[in-house]
């Protein structure tokens, strides 16, 4: 299919930019008319708070924080009810 990206709606164009046609193409054919609202956060809190246990030690909390995308604070907490 011969796309012409000077006329793509605005969102597609970004997405042909990140993604490149063929896989713009496929978001199109698998989400279009759909509302999109995505979240903040890329990690899951569930799955970060396993995590986090799983790699502290090893990891400081500032890393972990820096890693997952919260912040240190709930980091340190999350580490803290772990140990009670």
């Amino acid at each position: 299919m011969d796309i012409d990206t000077d006329a793509l709606q605005g969102v597609y164009k970004k997405l042909n930019e990140l993604l490149g046609t063929d896989e713009m193409l496929k978001f199109y054919q698998e989400f279009r008319g759909t509302q999109l609202n995505l979240p903040m956060k890329l990690y899951d809190r569930n799955g970060t708070v396993a995590a986090i246990k799983d790699n502290y030690p090893q990891m400081s909390e500032k890393q972990l924080a820096d890693k997952y995308g919260y912040s240190q604070r709930w980091v340190k907490r999350v580490i803290s009810e772990g140990k009670n």
